[in-house]
Protein backbone atom coordinates (compact mmCIF):
# COMPACT_ATOMS: atom_id res chain seq x y z
CA UNK A 1 0.00 0.00 0.00
CA UNK A 2 1.71 3.18 -0.82
CA UNK A 3 1.75 6.68 1.03
CA UNK A 4 -1.10 8.21 -0.50
CA UNK A 5 -3.48 5.27 -0.62
CA UNK A 6 -2.67 4.98 3.16
CA UNK A 7 -3.31 8.53 3.78
CA UNK A 8 -6.70 8.36 2.13
CA UNK A 9 -7.80 5.02 4.28
CA UNK A 10 -6.80 6.96 7.53
CA UNK A 11 -9.12 10.14 6.40
CA UNK A 12 -11.62 8.16 5.47
CA UNK A 13 -11.69 6.33 9.17
CA UNK A 14 -11.45 9.50 10.53
CA UNK A 15 -14.39 10.91 9.24
CA UNK A 16 -16.67 8.04 9.79
CA UNK A 17 -15.59 8.30 13.89
CA UNK A 18 -16.68 12.35 13.79
CA UNK A 19 -19.70 11.66 11.29
CA UNK A 20 -20.56 8.73 13.85
CA UNK A 21 -20.34 11.11 17.21
CA UNK A 22 -22.07 13.90 15.57
CA UNK A 23 -25.38 11.31 14.84
CA UNK A 24 -25.02 10.47 18.25
CA UNK A 25 -25.04 14.04 19.99
CA UNK A 26 -28.23 14.56 17.83
CA UNK A 27 -30.01 11.19 18.47
CA UNK A 28 -29.55 12.05 22.58
CA UNK A 29 -32.64 13.00 24.15
CA UNK A 30 -31.60 15.69 26.63
CA UNK A 31 -32.15 14.84 30.88
CA UNK A 32 -35.01 15.89 32.36
CA UNK A 33 -34.65 18.73 34.78
CA UNK A 34 -34.99 17.53 38.60
CA UNK A 35 -38.26 17.59 40.53
CA UNK A 36 -37.78 20.29 43.51
CA UNK A 37 -40.16 19.67 46.41
CA UNK A 38 -41.28 21.40 49.16
CA UNK A 39 -43.93 20.46 51.64
CA UNK A 40 -47.54 22.01 50.94
CA UNK A 41 -47.92 24.37 53.77
CA UNK A 42 -50.08 24.56 56.69
CA UNK A 43 -51.17 27.99 57.03
CA UNK A 44 -54.53 27.24 54.64
CA UNK A 45 -55.42 24.89 57.40
CA UNK A 46 -54.12 26.83 60.74
CA UNK A 47 -56.76 29.80 60.98
CA UNK A 48 -55.37 32.56 62.33
CA UNK A 49 -51.73 33.10 63.15
CA UNK A 50 -50.99 34.72 66.88
CA UNK A 51 -48.61 37.63 67.24
CA UNK A 52 -44.40 35.42 68.29
CA UNK A 53 -42.05 36.94 70.56
CA UNK A 54 -39.33 35.74 67.51
CA UNK A 55 -41.20 36.42 64.50
CA UNK A 56 -43.19 39.85 64.93
CA UNK A 57 -42.75 42.98 66.29
CA UNK A 58 -42.97 42.86 70.27
CA UNK A 59 -46.40 44.22 71.67
CA UNK A 60 -47.85 45.00 75.19
CA UNK A 61 -50.04 41.83 74.22
CA UNK A 62 -47.31 39.54 73.63
CA UNK A 63 -45.12 40.65 76.39
CA UNK A 64 -47.68 39.28 78.76
CA UNK A 65 -48.16 36.14 77.11
CA UNK A 66 -46.53 32.90 78.45
CA UNK A 67 -43.74 32.69 76.12
CA UNK A 68 -42.78 28.65 74.75
CA UNK A 69 -39.89 27.73 73.68
CA UNK A 70 -40.05 25.34 70.71
CA UNK A 71 -37.19 22.97 69.80
CA UNK A 72 -35.96 21.68 66.17
CA UNK A 73 -38.33 18.83 65.62
CA UNK A 74 -36.47 15.66 65.23
CA UNK A 75 -36.87 13.37 62.54
CA UNK A 76 -35.05 9.98 61.29
CA UNK A 77 -31.61 10.52 60.53
CA UNK A 78 -31.77 8.39 57.50
CA UNK A 79 -34.49 11.01 55.85
CA UNK A 80 -32.39 13.90 56.30
CA UNK A 81 -31.04 14.42 52.18
CA UNK A 82 -31.65 16.21 49.41
CA UNK A 83 -33.12 12.84 47.95
CA UNK A 84 -37.09 12.24 48.59
CA UNK A 85 -36.94 8.63 49.93
CA UNK A 86 -39.54 6.11 50.77
CA UNK A 87 -39.53 2.95 52.70
CA UNK A 88 -39.46 -0.38 50.20
CA UNK A 89 -39.90 -3.02 52.56
CA UNK A 90 -38.51 -3.16 56.09
CA UNK A 91 -35.03 -3.15 55.76
CA UNK A 92 -34.20 -1.24 52.43
CA UNK A 93 -34.44 2.63 51.60
CA UNK A 94 -35.38 3.52 47.84
CA UNK A 95 -35.58 7.33 46.42
CA UNK A 96 -38.11 8.91 44.07
CA UNK A 97 -36.34 9.51 40.74
CA UNK A 98 -34.96 12.58 40.12
CA UNK A 99 -37.14 14.67 43.17
CA UNK A 100 -35.23 16.42 45.73
CA UNK A 101 -36.22 18.40 48.68
CA UNK A 102 -36.07 22.35 47.90
CA UNK A 103 -35.13 22.37 51.18
CA UNK A 104 -33.33 20.38 54.08
CA UNK A 105 -36.55 18.39 54.83
CA UNK A 106 -35.38 18.74 58.90
CA UNK A 107 -35.62 22.56 58.51
CA UNK A 108 -39.08 22.67 56.26
CA UNK A 109 -40.68 19.79 58.52
CA UNK A 110 -39.92 22.27 61.48
CA UNK A 111 -40.74 25.33 59.83
CA UNK A 112 -44.35 24.08 59.17
CA UNK A 113 -44.72 22.16 62.65
CA UNK A 114 -43.95 25.38 64.71
CA UNK A 115 -46.50 27.38 62.45
CA UNK A 116 -49.47 25.12 63.00
CA UNK A 117 -48.58 25.06 66.92
CA UNK A 118 -48.90 29.12 66.61
CA UNK A 119 -52.67 28.62 65.65
CA UNK A 120 -53.52 25.94 68.04
CA UNK A 121 -51.93 27.85 71.20
CA UNK A 122 -53.58 31.35 70.72
CA UNK A 123 -52.60 32.52 74.44
CA UNK A 124 -49.00 31.74 73.71
CA UNK A 125 -45.80 33.75 72.43
CA UNK A 126 -43.70 31.40 70.08
CA UNK A 127 -40.00 31.35 69.72
CA UNK A 128 -37.69 28.93 68.12
CA UNK A 129 -34.88 27.67 69.85
CA UNK A 130 -33.06 31.29 70.82
CA UNK A 131 -35.62 33.50 72.37
CA UNK A 132 -33.34 36.38 73.15
CA UNK A 133 -33.35 38.15 76.12
CA UNK A 134 -37.04 36.49 76.89
CA UNK A 135 -37.17 33.62 79.48
CA UNK A 136 -39.53 31.07 78.27
CA UNK A 137 -42.06 29.88 80.66
CA UNK A 138 -41.75 26.09 79.06
CA UNK A 139 -39.86 24.65 76.64
CA UNK A 140 -41.07 21.29 74.08
CA UNK A 141 -39.09 18.98 71.98
CA UNK A 142 -41.24 16.73 69.59
CA UNK A 143 -38.81 13.76 67.94
CA UNK A 144 -40.59 11.36 65.55
CA UNK A 145 -39.24 8.06 64.94
CA UNK A 146 -40.27 6.50 62.77
CA UNK A 147 -41.94 8.44 59.36
CA UNK A 148 -41.85 6.02 57.37
CA UNK A 149 -43.73 6.40 53.71
CA UNK A 150 -44.49 2.82 52.43
CA UNK A 151 -45.02 3.47 49.11
CA UNK A 152 -45.94 -0.45 48.09
CA UNK A 153 -49.17 0.85 50.87
CA UNK A 154 -49.18 4.69 50.35
CA UNK A 155 -49.24 5.05 54.14
CA UNK A 156 -47.12 7.02 56.07
CA UNK A 157 -46.53 5.68 59.43
CA UNK A 158 -44.76 7.43 62.54
CA UNK A 159 -44.40 7.65 65.90
CA UNK A 160 -44.13 11.17 67.67
CA UNK A 161 -42.84 11.57 71.58
CA UNK A 162 -43.93 15.07 72.64
CA UNK A 163 -42.15 16.48 75.68
CA UNK A 164 -42.70 19.43 77.64
CA UNK A 165 -40.42 20.63 80.10
CA UNK A 166 -39.35 23.78 82.03
CA UNK A 167 -37.48 26.32 81.04
CA UNK A 168 -34.15 27.92 82.64
CA UNK A 169 -30.86 25.89 83.98
CA UNK A 170 -32.46 22.82 85.58
CA UNK A 171 -35.43 21.82 83.12
CA UNK A 172 -37.50 19.43 84.57
CA UNK A 173 -39.86 17.16 82.56
CA UNK A 174 -43.71 18.02 83.01
CA UNK A 175 -45.41 16.14 80.19
CA UNK A 176 -44.53 13.26 77.94
CA UNK A 177 -46.64 12.05 75.41
CA UNK A 178 -46.70 9.65 72.62
CA UNK A 179 -48.65 8.76 69.81
CA UNK A 180 -48.75 6.58 66.57
CA UNK A 181 -50.16 8.08 63.21
CA UNK A 182 -51.10 6.15 60.29
CA UNK A 183 -52.00 8.31 57.14
CA UNK A 184 -53.13 7.85 53.61
CA UNK A 185 -51.71 9.27 50.29
CA UNK A 186 -54.39 10.43 47.73
CA UNK A 187 -51.70 9.31 44.87
CA UNK A 188 -48.68 7.37 44.39
CA UNK A 189 -46.47 10.47 43.65
CA UNK A 190 -44.05 12.26 45.75
CA UNK A 191 -46.19 14.74 45.63
CA UNK A 192 -48.85 12.53 47.58
CA UNK A 193 -45.88 11.52 49.82
CA UNK A 194 -45.21 15.35 51.00
CA UNK A 195 -48.62 16.21 51.51
CA UNK A 196 -49.37 13.01 53.91
CA UNK A 197 -45.86 14.59 55.68
CA UNK A 198 -47.59 17.97 56.21
CA UNK A 199 -51.26 15.73 57.58
CA UNK A 200 -48.64 14.34 60.10
CA UNK A 201 -46.89 18.09 61.17
CA UNK A 202 -50.73 19.09 61.67
CA UNK A 203 -51.94 16.32 63.67
CA UNK A 204 -48.73 16.23 65.82
CA UNK A 205 -48.93 20.21 66.42
CA UNK A 206 -52.58 19.77 67.47
CA UNK A 207 -51.39 17.02 69.83
CA UNK A 208 -48.44 19.10 70.86
CA UNK A 209 -50.54 22.01 71.82
CA UNK A 210 -52.94 19.97 74.01
CA UNK A 211 -49.76 18.71 76.04
CA UNK A 212 -48.59 22.12 76.31
CA UNK A 213 -52.19 23.61 77.68
CA UNK A 214 -52.44 20.69 80.26
CA UNK A 215 -49.41 21.95 81.83
CA UNK A 216 -49.69 24.94 84.33
CA UNK A 217 -46.98 27.27 83.50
Amino acid sequence: MNGCHRLALLAGVAFAMVSGALLSGCSSTPSAAPVLLTLPSVSAHAGAVATTGADAPASAAAANQPLLAVRRIAIPEYLVARRVRYRADPSTLAEWPNTYWAERIEIGVSREFISALRSQLPGWSLCENNCGDRSPTLAVQVEMVPMDYLRSAQKLQARARVVVSSAGSNPRVLQTQETSYELSASADTAQGQAQTVADLIRQVAAATASAVRSVKP
